[in-house]
């Protein structure tokens, strides 16, 4: 009876210090804003690509960068020359085969009809590949770009190294499959193009298995509800019809909202809208101009929907999306309101999208502890704790879980952490229970 009576109050306390702690760094979860590598056109377009440049860019090597040799390295799909070493360019060739795998599981193209490997080239650093750009285009950028020419021998993707691998990746994604599009389909519609590009970027190979991690892109849907918000998207008939120039100027709008409504049509609920996009890549004619095959589209989203309930159609899914912080918000609300079974499956959708935030494994873990599964309270809080949690907070966490569950000198130790690491917060508490302890 003394032990279930200790239980009772302990939890209690549980409840009492968590609902104090629910956001273990002081704050709320942190919003889910537009990733600093934006979705930018830096596609060259092969008029003006072949009306200024003689010669393939391969052939301007040496006068870009005398005395540094590229070493080669070739995967199944791509021919890749690096300036930091051969180990990188074939490294960076089987990263592409993976994505060239993820792209194509979802276009579905003939991969038998490329006869040529697909050219990549890496330099060392911006200002080499600012050089190189300057002899072929004239012009420079400031993140990755895809030479489009009239054939794929001469068409290239053109990388550099970045110290942020994360930056890196995210362009790598969204450029390899710009070349991957075009090398099929020369001129595709925008909204395809920069859609599905935006919707890659979160994909990040694994050159030693060849596989992909690929979780939900949701980057941009907090960019998305803002603009939804202030009426500023486009109806979807609209969107379908946008060519390159407006595409720039309406530049903040085009490519979130491209990257939203691939995702709509890919994942909406009404197969209808499924049926429409993979009937709209299957329309593409690699022999047709833009407009023509933007037209194709475009005729055919007329044909199928009404303007008005395609368009709503559109912002209701937007409405429904749910951003990583709009998650966090709701499963602190359902806990805090005793709906642990509910909180327990908003915080597992928060981690489908986040599996980097320590916030949704801190919450789980109170979750599971709730439910008397201790082991599994111990793994989500020591997961936390890896990510960044605060230590104070989940030491008292996890001192606490591992009283319940009769493993009392853990439990000494975690407690004795928390109160030396925030004294003003945990002395009473911890006190309080290692007097328990020693009964």
């Amino acid at each position: 009876m003394k032990k279930i009576a200790l239980l009772a109050i302990l939890a209690v306390l549980v409840g009492t210090a968590f609902a104090q702690d629910a956001a273990p760094s002081g704050q709320a979860a942190p919003p889910a804003s537009a990733p600093e590598t934006t979705a930018t056109d830096t596609t060259t377009d092969a008029t003006a690509v072949t009306t200024e440049i003689a010669t393939p860019a391969s052939d301007d090597v040496a006068a870009v960068a005398p005395g540094v040799a590229l070493a080669v390295a070739r995967g199944e799909r791509y021919s890749v020359s690096s300036e930091l070493g051969e180990a990188s360019a074939a490294e960076l060739a089987a990263k592409l085969d993976a994505l060239f795998g993820v792209y194509n599981e979802y276009l579905r193209f003939d991969s038998g009809a490329l006869t040529v490997p697909l050219k990549v080239r890496l330099f060392a650093s911006k200002a080499a590949f600012d050089a190189y750009l300057e002899k072929v285009v004239g012009q420079t950028r400031e993140d990755f770009v895809y030479l489009h020419y009239s054939t794929v021998e001469r068409s290239e993707l053109v990388l550099f190294e970045k110290a942020d691998a994360e930056d890196f990746a995210a362009s790598l994604a969204h450029q390899a499959f710009v070349q991957f599009l075009k090398a099929f389909v020369p001129h595709p519609p925008l909204w395809i193009q920069e859609g599905f590009a935006v919707y890659f970027e979160s994909a990040r190979p694994d050159p030693a298995t060849g596989t992909v991690d690929f979780p939900e892109n949701t980057a941009w849907l907090e960019t998305v509800k803002s603009l939804n918000a202030r009426g500023a998207l486009m109806a979807p008939a609209e969107l379908l019809a946008v060519g390159l120039d407006e595409s720039r100027e309406k530049r903040d709008v085009f490519y979130p909202q491209s990257w939203a409504f691939v995702a709509f049509l890919s994942g909406s609920p009404d197969r209808s809208y499924n049926r429409f996009l993979w009937d709209a890549i299957s329309s593409l004619d690699p022999k047709a101009g833009f407009e023509t095959n933007m037209a194709t589209t475009k005729r055919m989203f007329d044909a199928w929907y009404a303007a008005e309930e395609a368009e709503e159609d559109f912002l209701s899914w937007i409405d429904s999306q749910k951003t990583f912080a709009d998650l966090v918000t709701d499963g602190v609300a359902a806990y805090g309101a005793g709906d642990i079974e509910g909180a327990g499956k908003i915080f597992s959708l928060a981690l489908e999208k986040n599996e980097t935030n320590y916030i949704p494994y801190y919450y789980l873990g109170l979750v599971a502890y709730a439910k008397s599964d201790f082991a599994l309270a111990d793994f989500y809080y020591k997961s936390a704790l890896e990510l960044g949690c605060d230590p104070a907070v989940t030491n008292y966490a996890l001192g606490i879980n591992a009283f319940a569950s009769n493993r009392f000198e853990d439990a000494r130790s975690y407690l004795e952490f928390a109160k030396s690491s925030a004294p003003e917060r945990y002395t009473a508490k911890v006190d309080e229970l290692v007097a328990r302890i020693e009964e």
